[in-house]
């Protein structure tokens, strides 16, 4: 069995990469705490032809009464119903109400009669107009539900929708007429029924039985699972390139990943659009998720509900309306179905910038990152000169061990999911910390981080005898590239986030190849940017989405993320991976301490 390659007896150390590195993700986090943010709300003497929240807030307060629930078949229910329909009627829309019974299993099978008849009300608005639509066209739907949960009051889950739908109508009511129809469905029934565990139930309704139903084009559904935060869109249909195209064109922030969906598919959860899509509608899913312990509750309330997030909700709506209105890349939609599938992969850059490409591309994504790291590897063997016969250079042998190359970041990764997947066990021991959102979740976020970050140091000083950093490197970049080629093959939605550091840090690998140990430092802090930009500014909206009730997902992305630093930290002396290592342990003692108390 060959020795394990030793490092020089007084090596090179550079401590400028961890460094830069480590400022880099710092700043990516305050850049992302900046950016995940709902806008400011707008006031009521704002333009008339702009959505308002401010506006639509009077128009929220007006329809619901946040002391009382309003599920189907109470007398809130069909008192929030009319004011909606007086509502629409009072800006020039024509109102239907679609009524019909679905009958669903009890819950209970050994209650008699084992059924339950539910009777739901349609909400649907049409604009009144003197020229008609164009024949070729079809019309867009936008959705909210009007009901819900017996256990509150509903402002956030989905008054706001609602009122912003009731806002953009008044607006688009004051504009031409499209060529292209845009009608409002506001469904009945959405929320499950506690007798049957059903819901849903509206939206099934229209897709079963309103011939309008087959006429549709795009669907814009607008939900809330919480009371703050920014308006996401989380979900699209399969036809997703062209609809993000038209979404990354409107103003205002724009938060997208198609990283949402592939979370939200394992999930139990569903919204009025997953019946839209599964009737072969297309379209968008925006939801805001903030506050989640607000959810479902009484608490759900105008004291709780955020005017930002209406904000965003509105703008989002009516600039992708309006879009969409103008566009010509929809008229594919006007065929159904559609010639091709159009998928995509899309994250959006704090924002402002929504990248995407076709789904079908990640593979090869993947294949050029392995081919780049691999010409890279092959070309660095083969210039290393025949002199260089200490057991540190780099050439087939010491490519080759696998203990030196693989399997310390391989051990790395798993150490941190061990050790942060236990820890996270011990902390729930606490009672007030076994809440999946619990009050004070940023001193356990940073517990989390600073253990996994703890764990590499600490492997990094036992690396760091042992192996070259640019092993370790080659080790770090066979995982990502062999996690990108996996997830583009069976969780495509969220393959960009390990395709985007394998490809840019093998590019930048094949690049500085002849630059040496320089070119080496150059391409991990290229690979820690890449990693940083891609994953750390999905920390807030992951914790809103999951809480800490899927600890699997979140200590395997903190094990991913923390092994980058395995390669910086062999970089320096043994005495800055000490003390980043106890240094990291004390800050999330401490961390887990205050959480402790604050609880």
């Amino acid at each position: 069995m060959p020795t394990i390659p030793l490092p020089p007896e007084t090596p090179n150390t550079a401590t400028w990469p961890l460094l830069t590195s480590l400022v880099i993700w710092i700043a990516l986090v305050l850049i992302s705490v900046a950016a995940y943010h709902p806008p400011t709300p707008l006031p009521d003497s704002i333009s008339d032809d702009l959505f308002s929240a401010a506006r639509a807030d009077q128009i929220l307060k007006h329809i619901i009464d946040d002391t009382v629930p309003h599920p189907p078949g109470s007398i809130a229910h069909r008192q929030v119903r009319e004011k909606i329909v007086s509502q629409f009627e009072s800006t020039g829309y024509a109102v239907e109400l679609q009524q019909g019974t679905v009958t669903v299993p009890h819950l209970n099978p050994l209650v008699v009669p084992p059924q339950v008849e539910i009777k739901l009300t349609n909400i649907i608005a049409r604009r009144i107009r003197t020229n008609p639509p164009a024949e070729n066209k079809k019309p867009l739907l936008l959705v909210a539900h009007y009901d819900s949960v017996a256990s509150g009051p509903g402002v956030s889950d989905d008054g706001v929708a609602v009122a912003s739908l009731l806002e953009i109508a008044r607006i688009l009511a004051s504009k031409t007429a499209f060529d292209r129809e845009v009608i409002f469905l506001i469904t009945d029934g959405e929320e499950r029924n506690p007798n049957t565990r059903s819901g849903l139930l509206g939206a099934r309704l229209f897709v079963n039985e309103h011939p309008l139903a087959q006429q549709i084009g795009i669907v814009i559904n607008l939900e809330a699972r919480g009371t703050t935060g920014p308006s996401c869109m989380f979900e699209t249909s399969r036809q997703s390139y062209d609809l993000m195209t038209v979404f990354n064109r409107i103003k205002g922030p724009k938060f997208a990943s198609s990283l949402f969906y592939e979370i939200y598919k394992r999930l139990p959860n569903d919204t009025d659009f997953s019946i839209f899509k599964r009737a072969g509608m297309h379209g968008y899913n925006f939801a805001f998720i903030g506050n989640v312990k607000f959810y479902h509750t009484p608490e759900d309330n105008f004291a709780n509900r955020d005017l930002g997030s209406m904000q965003h909700h509105g703008n989002n709506a009516l600039r992708l309306t309006l879009a969409l209105l103008n566009s010509s890349q929809i008229e594919r939609f006007d065929t159904a179905p559609p010639a091709t599938t159009n998928e995509a992969v899309y994250f959006d850059i704090f924002g402002k910038l929504i990248i995407r490409w076709p789904a079908t591309w990640s593979i090869y994504i993947s294949g050029l990152a392995l081919f780049l790291f691999a010409f890279s590897i092959f070309v660095r063997i083969r210039k290393t000169p025949p002199s260089q016969t200490a057991p540190s250079s780099f050439n087939f042998r010491t490519l080759l061990i696998p203990s030196a190359n693989l399997m310390i970041p391989a051990v790395s990764m798993v150490m941190v999911y061990l050790v942060t997947f236990e820890l996270q066990k011990l902390v729930r021991l606490e009672d007030h910390l076994q809440l999946d959102w619990p009050q004070n979740p940023t001193a356990i976020l940073i517990g989390y981080w600073m253990a996994g970050f703890a764990i590499v140091g600490a492997i990094a000083t036992v690396a760091a005898r042992l192996i070259k950093p640019e092993l370790l490197l080659i080790g770090v970049l066979s995982i990502w590239i062999s996690l990108s080629l996996l997830s583009s093959v069976y969780a495509n939605g969220a393959s960009y986030l390990f395709i985007i550091p394998a490809v840019l840090a093998a590019s930048t690998y094949s690049k500085t190849r002849r630059s040496g140990e320089i070119g080496v430092m150059i391409t991990l802090v290229v690979a820690a940017a890449a990693l940083g930009l891609t994953w750390l500014p999905l920390e807030r909206l992951f914790y809103d989405a999951v809480g800490f009730r899927m600890p699997m997902i979140m200590m395997g992305r903190i094990a991913f993320v923390s092994t980058t630093l395995l390669p910086l930290l062999a970089l320096t002396s043994s005495w800055i991976r000490f003390s980043f290592a106890m240094t990291a342990a004390c800050i999330s003692a401490i961390s887990f301490s205050v959480a402790i108390l604050l609880a």
